[in-house]
Order: C-alpha cells, then sequence, then structure tokens
C-alpha cells in the first residue's frame, strides 16, 4: 500500500493510501502568534476597477499587413476606468507585434499616455530596434507601468500608442495583432 507524506512543523507523518482509518487534524500553532495581525494586514491592495481592450487574438501566416505605422502616435489600444480615486494606482499591462518589412532596422516607440494624446500627458516611453526583413524583423512590443491616480482624475482613459521613429519614417513598419491593453485600478489598503 503506497504511502503519503505530510509535513507540519517539522513533523513528518506518513498516511497510508486507505487514509479513512486515520483521523488527520490540523492543529494550529503559534506561528500566527508570532505575527501582529497588522503585519498580516500591511501591504494589502483590493483590485477596484479593471477595463480592457483586446483584439485579433488569433494571428495567421502570412502576418498581417493592413496596420501600417507612421511617425506620429497612432492608437493601438484604450481602457477607460470610471470614478477613480486620488492616490489609487492603476497597473498598465500592453501588449502589441510589429513587423518591419524594410531592408533597414527601424526605431519603434510605444508610448501611454493619460487623459488625451499630447506631450504634456505622456506617462510611459520605450524605444525599441525592430531588424531588418529577414532578420528578426517581426516581434512584439510588451508593456507594463504603474501610474498613480492624480486629484483631479475622475474617469481616466489610457491610449497605448506606437510610431515609428523619426529616422525610420521611409520604413515599412506595421503594427499587427494579438493585441492587448488592461488598466486595474488598485487600491492600498490601511
Amino acid at each position: 500500500m503506497p504511502k503519503y507524506y505530510y509535513y507540519m512543523s517539522e513533523q513528518r507523518m506518513a498516511m497510508d493510501d486507505d487514509a479513512t482509518e486515520y483521523e488527520y487534524k490540523y492543529e494550529k500553532k503559534d506561528h500566527c502568534k508570532k505575527h501582529d495581525k497588522k503585519d498580516h494586514k500591511k501591504n494589502r491592495s483590493k483590485l477596484v476597477e479593471f477595463a480592457y481592450e483586446t483584439a485579433d487574438p488569433i494571428v495567421t501566416l502570412p502576418l498581417p499587413l493592413t496596420f501600417p505605422l507612421s511617425a506620429q502616435p497612432q492608437v493601438i489600444a484604450t481602457a477607460t476606468l470610471k470614478d477613480v480615486e486620488k492616490g489609487n494606482v492603476v497597473w498598465l499591462n500592453g501588449l502589441y507585434h510589429v513587423n518591419n518589412n524594410s531592408p533597414e532596422f527601424a526605431d519603434l516607440f510605444t508610448r501611454i499616455y493619460r487623459g488625451n494624446i499630447s506631450p504634456g500627458n505622456l506617462i510611459y516611453q520605450s524605444i525599441v530596434e525592430i531588424d531588418a526583413e529577414g532578420n528578426d524583423d517581426a516581434t512584439e512590443s510588451v508593456t507594463q507601468f504603474v501610474d498613480v491616480i492624480p486629484a483631479d482624475a475622475k474617469d481616466v482613459t489610457y491610449f497605448l500608442t506606437s510610431q515609428k521613429g523619426p529616422f525610420s519614417e521611409d520604413l515599412n513598419v506595421f503594427a499587427y495583432g494579438p493585441i492587448t491593453f488592461t488598466a486595474a485600478e488598485i487600491k492600498q489598503e490601511d
């Protein structure tokens, strides 16, 4: 008959496969007494709201060329949170794919704007180099950022944008799916 081993507070206890003859009781040890209840509540948080946009979850070959990028910000996806609370944080996650069909590398700018697309509302930016056609020219852009909700916010819309760099203007760079953009408002509990 096989044996199963359970580890409890540095004790090893063996039980047969036919466990009905055993009465397995968990005795609460003094572990929780070591920590103040307040310590257990530290660093807790609560999801308040979740918004997202997804597109094109299944991509087939040949890769789609329907979304050419320009040297200006182009909206890939948006997410809107309603009735946000000052001081809460928003965890933003973005994913989209790009393909460079040009004979030279291209710079790709991924940005997140809060409220509207203007330089004063830019909260995140990454710049990556996409290889030339035939050299790892199809890749993904992954974005993660945490934003703190400002005092004057009520409803907040986040824009995930993509664009070619200023020296890549004449290149053929395309965005395609799968596209996912999420915004999760999180309240820190006291």
